[in-house]
């Protein structure tokens, strides 16, 4: 089942690089050799300049999403016998820079990198770009840079667009108009993503903060994206609303993992009587909407991001140019305003209603969901 391979992949690729080819498609599902002899047995000899070599570079297995994104480039890459060497950083922009460093030595010619933190990659992708390497910035944009070859990711804004016009709809539905006390929290701002979605989730929300009709307890960053930071959030936000004698009405949760942490300050009692949002639908976060403690996610399916990563690398590899249908804002290495080109993939709204659609696109099992 897919918590299976999460977990073998999570305890793979996690500790070395590791690489597939064109031959006989590996079964992800067999035991996990030791990791010394799969980096002896595994590490590709480089690129041969005729065929192309991806180089994946992760930023962490911590949350689920990232070892659904592997799984799924793998799967594809094994498909159209396109050569592929993998890394995990675990949150570490050091580890991430030579692990990037060690693929371009050995010959990768496009690099999907999804930055550890969006500054810090700008090294990254300078030093790939010195190589001829061609670098897709992978949900995640890598900012300081004009190098970067194009952007791929979902529609951040209107994800968070999702969640502001739900906490707004779903105000209006407790009290007859749309009015409360909300808390908001922000992904990592190290990520590109975060000030996209909080802006789109805000300019749902900003007329009625303005008139004064919903009150903001707290507004605060959650680092790393890390649950614990949600909880030491919410709980600061738990203290002020009681010194203000106040409820919480909703959380404005930039993911799953912190609307987790948002649901354990809470509790589950208290969590369902709060309207909580998230994003990326993992299966942890459906159980809890079935349940009840979170109210819904916004979902993008992360399978398509990872295929279509590698046809824009089989693009540029074959062309020297790719498909992009806009463009995003970005940073050089002045701080100047950017338009970076950029792919967008769709989202879309899951809650307690819809949530076997994700069983219906093959996203989660019904074990997954259903426990």
């Amino acid at each position: 089942m897919k918590k299976g391979l999460a977990a073998l992949l999570t305890g793979l690729l996690c500790l070395t690089l590791t690489a597939c080819s064109g031959g006989a498609k590996e079964d992800t599902k067999a035991p996990a050799p030791e990791a010394a002899d799969t980096e002896a047995a595994e590490e590709p000899q480089g690129g041969n300049g005729d065929e192309l070599f991806i180089g994946l570079s992760m930023p962490t297995f911590a949350e689920e999403r990232w070892t659904i994104d592997t799984e799924t480039v793998k799967s594809y890459c094994e498909e159209k016998g396109i050569k592929l060497v993998t890394a995990c950083a675990d949150g570490d922009s050091n580890k991430q820079k030579e692990q990037v460093s060690t693929m371009i030595t050995q010959g990768i010619n496009v690099l999907i990198l999804a930055p550890n933190d969006g500054d810090a990659a700008a090294a990254i992708v300078e030093e790939a770009k010195a190589e001829g390497v061609y670098v897709i910035s992978y949900d995640r944009l890598v900012t300081g840079t004009d190098l970067v070859d194009v952007y791929i990711t979902f529609n951040s804004w209107r994800m968070g667009q999702i969640n502001g016009e739900y906490i707004v709809e779903k105000l209006a539905e407790k009290y007859g108009e749309t009015k409360g006390n909300v808390v908001l929290l922000k992904g990592d701002p190290a990520d590109s993503c975060a000030p996209l979605y909080f802006g789109g989730a805000y300019e749902a929300l900003k007329p009625f903060i303005d008139s004064g009709d919903i009150h903001v307890i707290s507004e605060n960053d959650c680092v790393g994206w890390k649950p614990e930071e949600a909880t030491k959030h919410v709980e600061n936000a738990m203290s002020i609303a009681a010194s203000e004698n106040i409820t919480i009405d909703a959380i404005l949760a930039p993911n799953d993992g912190t609307a987790n942490g948002a649901i354990a300050a809470l509790g589950d009692d208290l969590a369902k009587e709060t309207i909580i949002t998230g994003m990326d639908a993992e299966a942890a976060a459906c159980q809890r909407i079935l349940a009840g403690t979170q109210s819904m996610t916004s979902w993008g399916d992360t399978r398509k991001m990872g295929r279509t990563a590698v046809d824009l690398a089989i693009e540029f590899f074959e062309t020297g140019s790719c498909t992009t249908t806009s463009t995003e804002k970005g940073t050089d290495a002045d701080g100047n305003e950017i338009d970076v080109p950029a792919y967008l993939l769709d989202v879309t709204f899951i809650d307690k209603d819809n949530v076997d659609l994700l069983i219906d696109e093959g996203y989660h099992s019904k074990e997954d969901i259903y426990n």
